[in-house]
């Protein structure tokens, strides 16, 4: 019985989420988004619901580059900051 017409749409994320926190309605939103509203408690999770996001990031360079210290040190930040960032839902 929910009009989903009615109502206010965002087709920016960060609008979505300014709206939400202003107490003017529920937004879906990504953990890693929300994370630091969802600590400091200016979004809640009204449910205990995730769904895991259909498409994934992949990091790309030609093979030989990969010798390059400073690609490889990237590489390596890059893949630790997102290991962290997966890591972090679990710590609610």
């Amino acid at each position: 019985g929910i009009d989903l017409s009615r109502g206010p749409r965002f087709s920016d994320s960060n609008m979505l989420l300014q709206a939400a926190m202003d107490g003017q309605g529920v937004a879906l939103g990504r953990t890693a988004i929300v994370a630091d509203q969802l600590a400091e408690g200016s979004l809640v999770r009204p449910f205990d619901i995730e769904r895991p996001a259909d498409y994934a990031y992949y990091f790309v360079c030609p093979g030989h580059a990969l010798d390059q210290p400073r690609i490889r040190a990237f590489r390596d930040w890059l893949f630790a900051m997102a290991a962290a960032g997966a890591a972090a839902p679990s710590q609610r």
